[in-house]
């Protein structure tokens, strides 16, 4: 069976081995996220070497994400590692890079002194702590009342839902991961932070400059993403629902309408979603995930993500390997619910107009003919991206000539992508499509395939032919 939504699976030291990432990749894995938040130079070249084992062992291809920093904030050094704050509490917090300690503490932008104003909340430990600015002591810093309080560990996070912040998308360090990313084929690249899609388009600039042919994951982490969402959407190749930072930037209560909206519109604009953040948070610790978790990445499917992404789950947890295979378990027992109830409706692109209505066309056969599996050749995946959006109730099996579009493919919802040379006829695409359906248990002689490529084959944009084609 075909498990049509992607995982994503986020490597950290409890996944730090080659066996142990070829195991991932065996449980359900179709894309590593490495994450530069956390490791170094080394280890990063480590997990990357070992994706790139895998997926020669194994003998498909796994995608990889580069995940930049962007402009978190954090909380500077604290004096004996940890200060405790009450509700009630006056807290300074200094421009100057000082010790934290008995009512001061320092972050690592100095320049938030300048943009909060009395009565903005700030929010620290990803919302487990609230302070709320009473005034401004230019130029040595802000003094703030503690609203809700608890224990501070230096390096935590800070949020400023409420202010804006001058500050670019990109930082040095990101500029740095970058160039380690530029110079190997990291197939996306996810971009924090992102407050317009200027953010998106500066990155894409720098990417061409560099010569990298990596992909552009928006990642949603701040309300102002959220009000410029369509824009982003156009700019970006993908988009993640980064529910994390983003339930502590807004209220709670609005992030499921904010996650089924945004799917909704990548789904409109046939672009690629994954929802992530805490979807099996029980099984950093726990061999087993909650009830309330499996509904929530089941309902993630119903929203029509394109791929679910584990984080501290695979990155530090003890039972990385369980809980993709959780994730599997889960996602390929929703899909057949999904396939009854889902009503698609035609997936336009304006870009692509033809094979977006050959691809319409697809669906519309598939519910009247039973079908195994759909299968197309693709010279840059965007035919393969149209029948992903399509939702259909059978495996895409897309085959391109080149690695790196390949591997991109890994994200689309219900594609097997394989590599190969361009075939020389449509009978040839026939052939090859029929031949690894058979050999990858997707369809048996005399199952019905539907097949679709372009003319001359191989040329992009040239998508125009469909065939209802029986397996000898």
């Amino acid at each position: 069976m075909v498990i049509r939504t992607k995982i994503v699976a986020t490597l950290g030291p409890a996944t730090s081995t080659a066996d142990i990432v070829r195991e991932l990749a065996q449980a359900g894995c179709d894309v590593f996220r490495i994450n530069f938040s956390h490791g170094n130079r080394d280890t990063h070249a480590a997990h990357y070497a070992f994706v790139r084992a895998a997926e020669r062992e194994l003998g498909r291809p796994l995608a990889i994400l580069g995940d930049l920093c962007g402009p978190k904030i954090r909380v500077g050094e604290i004096e004996g590692g940890s200060l405790d704050l009450s509700a009630g509490d006056t807290l300074l917090i200094r421009r100057d890079r000082v010790e934290g300690g008995a009512g001061r503490i320092s972050t690592t932008l100095p320049e938030l002194v300048d943009a909060v104003r009395p009565g903005d909340p700030i929010l620290l430990d990803d919302g487990r702590i609230r302070l709320e600015v009473v005034s401004k002591s230019p130029p040595a810093g802000i003094s703030c009342r503690v609203t809700r309080g608890g224990t501070l560990l230096p390096g935590k996070g800070l949020n400023l839902p409420r202010t804006p912040l001058p500050v670019p998308s990109l930082t040095e360090k990101d500029l740095e991961d970058l160039e380690w990313c530029a110079s190997r084929e990291i197939d996306f690249i996810a971009l924090s932070f992102v407050r317009a899609a200027s953010d998106v388009t500066g990155l894409a600039r720098i990417l061409e400059q560099k010569g990298a042919c990596s992909r552009i994951v928006a990642k949603i982490e701040k309300p102002e993403a959220v009000d410029h969402i369509e824009d982003i959407i156009d700019a970006a190749d993908a988009i993640m629902v980064a529910r994390g930072d983003l339930g502590v930037e807004m209220d709670l209560a609005d992030v499921p309408p904010a996650q089924k909206r945004i799917a909704r519109l990548c789904q409109n604009a046939g672009k690629c979603c994954i929802i992530a953040t805490q979807m099996l948070e029980t099984m950093t610790t726990s061999a087993m995930p909650t009830r309330a978790e499996v509904s929530d990445v089941a309902n993630a499917v119903l929203d029509l993500a394109d791929a679910v992404m584990l984080s501290g789950e695979t990155a530090v947890g003890e039972h990385p390997v369980e809980a993709v295979s959780t994730m599997r378990d889960i996602v390929s027992h929703i899909q057949a619910y999904h396939d009854e109830t889902y009503v698609g409706s035609p997936v336009s692109f304006v870009p692509a107009a033809t094979a977006a209505a050959v691809c319409n066309a697809v669906r519309s056969i598939i519910s009247e003919l039973p079908t195994a599996a759909v299968g197309v050749y693709t010279a840059t995946g965007t035919t393969a991206r149209l029948l992903a959006k399509n939702r259909l109730p059978c495996p895409v099996i897309a085959v391109a000539p080149d690695a790196p579009t390949v591997r991109r493919m890994c994200l689309f919802y219900g594609v097997v992508p394989e590599q190969s040379p361009p075939p020389e006829h449509t009978r040839d695409v026939l052939a090859m499509v029929s031949r690894i359906a058979v050999e990858r248990s997707i369809a048996t002689p005399g199952q019905r395939l539907i097949v679709i490529s372009g003319r001359p084959i191989g040329e992009p944009g040239a998508t125009s032919t469909l065939v209802v084609h029986t397996i000898p």
